[in-house]
């Protein structure tokens, strides 16, 4: 055992060995490896191996196409050996329309990330897997580079490559305990000596919990039973001319490949799923397999064997169920811990043999800092505390037991919830909001009226499309007030509160006591690592408010930062809540409740101003802003103040006009203005630069992240932010990754989208080529129902001149 190491890496999987590799290969070699048992003896060694392209995620779908090619082509070619890769292909098997819906849109996202992907017909699927029957499929894809490995010959030989390049490996030993040292370093205390290292990754697959609880690093994953079986040989499959593809079937919830000459059969029951070790896990458990349970999943067989007759002709030879971790959204955990400095979490995996090359990605955001891929969905840091051990196994029931499932963007479920609330919660419900997730948080997405009680699942516009519309015109010729409550919220105090956050921002920060900026946080290698609107009350004291998804991550990103600045951050964001107030009558209904001094006309309240005002008989801190393009305040208030202020508003103002909106609306009219948003414009591996916010960014400054930027502006950039305006009338949207062509050809992807009510079109921004984002530059996007025709447009397609605004 050596005594320092740069990285200690806890656990020996799939995936803290394909770390160790990429790490080597980023140049750092100075790697130790530390697993309890043998490599691969957690999970990995029973996984059945399947590495599949299907995938709604982009940054996952990149991540399993790099799998695949380390596995294929580079493995073979560092170590001399032939691929052990079974390209078999793939298909994915669908009966309903809105499962063709969600397969269109996969395809459409396909294109940006290189696999193949198509529709095929029921013949041409049973010439590619003549031993299933097709003939109730509405949909088949189909991917023909899927295939499927063995784990064990991937995880030696990057294991063996890995320490050819430099690292080590220490097997059967165990990790004891994990201290933070005051040097920053941390003690990895183990059963055969202790190692100081700079960085200490959690690689701990089912054991991650435990790893974790030794730094004060809340883990929220679970580990449920998967059963998956292995037949006899039959002769039918020992005629196949090629292998047959793996095949995942919504109807039977359950994946079929080949295996020898027999078949492989792995369902996903759709209730009863089984949890394990919800107490903790024992040490002692190593390579552990549960009895077969045959009953559970007989359901899924029985099915399974109407789908392939052959599977009912054949006994079965082994019964194979294992402990399989599972994360509440059923992406996996990497990233910094929360607290600390080179704490790192790779665990949660649900299918880790598929997603190994994540080792690249955190290899790259470890060594650089970033990584070229938006890891936000993957990022450990979007669950806290919040996610406890009843929302986790909840959640984790609900991911494994949809597996198969259909994908739309308005299913919205009810597993786990409600967790994180406003205290606009019960009431909004009460007058009928649809409340919609975000990082545990609650928030309306529309409202409900007497004629539209609820909608369908769709991929296509649903029932809510009209309620929205009406929403988004009482915004328009009256007033609406929304919940803000649902915003990541910081005061920053301090002799150098204005130095600190003049370092981090992008933007000139306001030169004047009551004046607000919007801007953008980057790091050193130019990735956009947070949007923040920044309120100044003084030059020793700011407001800062951004998006919830990136609460954790913005607060550790200003503390990282904070070393040689005298500085306070604290997060208030439990703590405050917050109304939207926006439209023509926004002045007149809250003039009714300020005292007759307070000036909130268009000279004495400014835009982009803000000031604590007297609302009624509460201090309200109101910044004249709207993301709806409107003439509005936000006020911001303890959360126990909120919902008096909320109803005396109503009270007034409801004669007006006012009504409630949501975050649907909220959408659609900043498309219409042409504001970009953190999470879907704004991500980690673009600066602001290509983002297209020029005017956001003084560059004549010494912010993180400026000379990367201006080195990109001057190379060139490689892709650019453009607005399309549609130019047809197809009830599709986008919301995020379809791709983007022009005459033909690929030029890049969308970022999101929506329909602009009070203009009467669909919208959405798109990452393209430079020499696509011209005015009136004709593009076509592929939806969920097929080619849309649009145009790029360079300005605001609602009140271009910002003069709803001014008002």
């Amino acid at each position: 055992m050596q005594s320092t190491a740069r990285v200690v890496i806890v656990g020996g999987g799939s995936l803290g060995v394909n770390l160790m590799y990429h790490l080597t290969k980023e140049g750092w070699t100075d790697v130790l490896l530390i697993e309890k048992g043998e490599l691969t003896s957690g999970s990995t060694w029973h996984a059945a191996g399947l590495c599949p392209n299907f995938n709604g995620n982009h940054t996952l779908s990149k991540i399993h196409e790099y799998t695949i090619k380390l596995y294929d082509e580079i493995i073979p070619r560092e170590t001399g050996l032939p691929s052990t890769f079974h390209r078999t292909g793939s298909l994915r098997v669908g009966y309903t329309e809105v499962e063709e819906q969600w397969f269109r849109n996969i395809i459409s996202r396909s294109r940006n990330v290189g696999c193949e992907m198509r529709f095929i017909s029921r013949e041409e699927a049973k010439e590619v897997n003549p031993l299933m029957n097709f003939d109730n499929a509405r949909c088949i894809l189909y991917t023909p580079n899927d295939g499927h490995i063995d784990p064990t010959s991937i995880v030696m030989p990057l294991g063996q490559l890995a320490r050819e390049n430099g690292a080590k490996v220490s097997r059967f030993n165990r990790v004891i305990d994990i201290n933070l040292l005051p040097s920053g370093e941390y003690e990895v205390i183990t059963e055969k000596g202790t190692v100081i290292a700079e960085h200490v990754v959690n690689a701990g697959g089912c054991f991650a919990p435990e790893v974790g609880r030794m730094v004060g690093v809340h883990i929220p994953i679970v580990n449920l039973e998967h059963q998956y079986l292995v037949t006899d040989d039959h002769p039918e499959v020992a005629k196949l001319a090629r292998e047959m593809p793996v095949t995942r079937d919504s109807w039977a919830a359950s994946y079929i490949r080949q295996e020898g000459n027999g078949f492989l059969i792995g369902p996903y029951e759709t209730s009863g799923a089984k949890p394990w070790a919800l107490e903790g896990m024992d040490w002692d458990f190593d390579r552990g397999l549960f009895p077969g349970d045959l009953v559970r999943i007989m359901p899924f067989l029985e099915r399974c064997m109407e789908l392939v007759p052959g599977f009912s002709e054949v006994g079965i030879r082994t019964i194979i169920n294992g402990a399989i971790t599972h994360t509440p959204d059923d992406n996996f955990l990497v990233g910094p811990a929360k607290g600390l400095r080179n704490f790192w979490n790779l665990c949660g995996a649900s299918i880790g043999i598929a997603q190994g090359g994540i080792g690249k990605y955190l290899a790259q955001w470890m060594v650089h800092g970033q990584t070229e891929l938006n890891m936000a969905s993957l990022d450990s840091r979007r669950f806290d505390t919040w996610a406890d051990k009843n929302y986790c196994i909840t959640r984790a029931i609900e991911s494994y037991e949809r597996m198969y499932s259909f994908g739309a963007p308005n299913d919205n479920r009810p597993h786990g919830r409600p967790m994180r609330v406003s205290p606009m919660h019960a009431l909004l419900g009460q007058k009928g909001a649809v409340h919609v997730v975000n990082t545990g948080y609650e928030k309306p997405s529309w409202f409900t009226t007497d004629e539209i009680r609820g909608e369908t699942h769709n991929w296509a516009h649903s029932e809510a499309h009209a309620a929205v519309a009406e929403e988004c015109a009482a915004v328009q010729n009256a007033c609406g007030i929304a919940d803000l409550s649902g915003t990541a919220k910081f005061v920053v105090k301090g002799p150098d509160a204005f130095a600190f956050l003049d370092k981090l921002s992008c933007n000139k920060l306001p030169a004047k006591d009551g004046r607000i900026t919007l801007t953008l946080f980057h790091a050193e290698n130019g990735g956009i690592m947070a949007e923040q609107t920044i309120s100044r009350i003084a030059e020793d004291h700011f407001i800062l408010m951004g998006a919830i998804g990136s609460q954790v991550k913005d607060y550790q990103w200003m503390e990282w930062h904070k070393d040689g600045y005298d500085v306070t951050i604290e997060d208030i964001t439990e703590s405050w809540g917050g109304l939207l107030l926006t439209g023509p009558k926004a002045r007149e209904i809250l003039q009714e409740h300020l005292d007759e001094e307070e000036d909130i006309s268009n000279a004495g309240f400014p835009w982009l101003s803000c000031r604590t005002i007297k609302v009624d008989s509460a201090d309200v801190f109101a910044m004249r802003v709207s993301y709806a393009g409107e003439l509005g305040w936000e006020l911001h208030m303890p959360t126990w103040q909120v919902v008096s202020i909320y109803e005396s508003l109503f009270h007034n103002g409801a004669a007006l006009g006012l009504r409630d909106f949501g975050g649907m609306a909220m959408n659609s009219m900043r498309m219409e203005k042409g504001y970009r948003a953190y999470g879907h414009e704004f991500t980690e591996e673009i600066s602001g630069a290509e983002a297209c916010m020029d005017r956001f960014m003084d560059l004549s400054r010494d912010f993180i992240g400026a000379e990367n930027i201006r080195e990109r502006q001057q190379n060139g950039l490689e892709m650019v932010n453009a607005y399309l305006v549609f130019d047809d009338d197809i009830p599709a949207e986008c919301f995020g990754n379809e791709a983007v062509w022009v005459d033909g050809e690929i030029t890049g992807l969308t970022t999101g989208g929506g329909y602009g009510h009070r203009i009467g079109k669909s919208l959405s921004f798109a990452y393209v080529k430079p020499e696509h984002n011209v005015a009136g530059q004709q593009v076509m996007v592929e939806t969920s129902l097929g080619e849309r025709k649009a145009h790029v447009e360079m300005m605001p397609a609602y009140d271009p001149k910002n003069e709803r605004l001014r008002v």
